[in-house]
């Protein structure tokens, strides 16, 4: 039943997504797509509740019997790119557009709304819908938690539509899916000089170059090679001229781990590094930011395997993919953490083209992949709350 009326509701996801495509809005700033969600639960009878101070979207779907509550999430926001190809559903907004695949939760959890209406006898309990904000940049967790919206919650389950799995494939594997996600920021002080007296001066360039080089080594000589980690120091900025020896130079960083004990040695191995390299330029080196983000996503064998078997069940054993572990971060693990949980991986790439890498300005999902995204939240929720207690 579930698998028919995933099909049936296919061309209005298929409309959804399209709509959300076009509009996208960044994050903490999905307004309208926010108003559209309100709008399509409000026509379908689902009742909702704005979550304060933010974007989100909880609906609320009880089932024919009583039983556990179990949470449903679809990420909103679109990413601050270019979309460079150009499908019928080209975004409208410049320097904007849904890279990721959001825009493809978002209408596959609508569409789950009208499986599990269709369904609401076979419910023994209570499905909460959750449309969030503002994932891209760390997402609404905190928000969420702070206003109550997590509490009664027995389980959540999510999925993330990926370019890198064939549509048709799913992958919900034990152990860390993706990696915690950290930021910070280094300052590394010199002393101004003119560019043709370098020896008046301290170069606060030369000696951020040395830093960036030796925080690999981090990666490469501490940490035990079979453990995973990463350091990238995306953006640099310093000098003031071309003859100038720069006096201060600013490196921001990213972290990405799946151990818990190599996030939590992080901070004190880099500035450790960037005190000494910089101390041999004659140069000083400063923490001036540090951000512990999102943990990292872990699926218990437990969890994996209830997953897997949602999915086989709709779509036959040989749906199961095998996709390693991925060092992007997800705030969804933030939400496992505090209320138990599976997350999974369902195929979103062309079997006849090249796929384009997710945040990428060519990226697209093949639209099979809502029918579904929207069977596995609609089967996960009725299987899960039929359990025993």
């Amino acid at each position: 039943m579930v698998l028919e009326l995933a099909h049936k509701y296919h061309p209005y996801m298929v409309d959804l997504r399209r709509h959300f495509h076009m509009h996208p809005e960044l994050s903490f700033h999905e307004v309208e797509t926010s108003k559209r969600v309100q709008a399509e639960l409000t026509k379908l009878g689902v009742p909702f509740q704005v979550v304060p101070g933010s974007n989100c979207v909880v609906g609320t779907i009880e089932g024919g019997k009583p039983g556990k509550t179990l949470a449903l999430r679809a990420d909103m926001d679109a990413l601050s790119i270019q979309e460079l190809s150009d499908p019928p559903y080209k975004s409208t907004v410049p320097g904007a557009m849904h890279a990721c695949g959001h825009d493809g939760h978002t209408a596959a959890l609508l569409g789950a709304a009208h499986i599990l209406m269709d369904c609401r006898d076979q419910l023994q309990g209570t499905v909460k819908l959750f449309f969030e904000s503002g994932e891209e940049l760390g997402g609404s967790m905190d928000t969420l938690e702070k206003e109550g919206f997590l509490k009664g919650l027995d389980n959540c389950f999510g999925i993330h539509i990926w370019a890198d799995v064939p549509v048709g494939k799913i992958s919900c594997e034990p152990g860390a899916r993706m990696a915690g996600t950290d930021l910070f920021t280094l300052k590394i002080t010199g002393k101004g000089a003119h560019a043709s007296t370098p020896n008046q001066g301290v170069d606060a360039i030369v000696a951020a170059a040395s830093v960036i080089m030796n925080l690999q080594t981090i990666v490469s000589r501490e940490l035990f090679p079979q453990d995973v980690g990463v350091i990238t120091i995306g953006k640099l900025t310093a000098g003031q001229r071309f003859n100038s020896i720069a006096d201060e130079a600013i490196l921001e960083g990213n972290l990405r781990s799946f151990d818990p004990i190599i996030r939590d040695n992080y901070c004190n191995m880099i500035n450790r590094v960037a005190e000494n390299t910089a101390a041999a330029f004659r140069a000083k080196s400063d923490m001036i930011y540090y951000l512990k983000g999102t943990p990292p996503l872990i699926n218990t064998k437990e969890g994996a395997d209830f997953g897997k078997s949602v999915a086989v069940k709709l779509l036959g054993e040989d749906c199961v993919a095998d996709l390693p572990p991925l060092m992007a971060g997800e705030d969804f693990a933030t939400f496992m953490e505090k209320v138990g949980g599976t997350f999974m991986f369902v195929g979103g790439g062309f079997p006849d083209r090249e796929n384009a890498p997710h945040h990428n300005g060519c990226f697209d999902i093949h639209e099979d992949s809502l029918w579904i995204t929207a069977a596995i939240h609609a089967q996960y929720a009725i299987d899960y709350l039929r359990q025993d207690p």
